[in-house]
Order: structure tokens, then sequence, then C-alpha cells
């Protein structure tokens, strides 16, 4: 963890223990925009006509 005993002790444990918590970040649950893009849709390109269809 490259923290030494001592400076561990002296850290706020609920801090700590969400960092040791963390996922990765492939792991991590993905917003609406970053999931379309990953899925290479660019939401920010789509025009009204093809709004207009998608319903």
């Amino acid at each position: 963890m490259h923290v030494l005993p001592s400076d561990f002790d002296e850290q706020d444990y609920y801090r700590m223990a969400e960092i040791m918590n963390a996922k990765k970040k492939e792991d991590r649950p993905l917003s609406t925009m970053a999931f379309l893009r990953s899925m290479g849709m660019n939401p920010d390109e789509i025009t009204e006509e093809q709004q207009g269809k998608e319903v």
C-alpha cells in the first residue's frame, strides 16, 4: 500500500476503507454517455429526425 504503519494508524478509517474498496477503472459503472460512446455511438450527433424515429 506504500503507507507506513504509523501513517496508516493516523488516517481517517472511513476514507481509507473507501479507497481500499474502490473498483478498478474497468470495473466501474459507466455513465450513459460513456456507454454509448463505447458502443460507437455519439449522442451529440443525433439529429432531430433520428430522435423522432426512436419513439
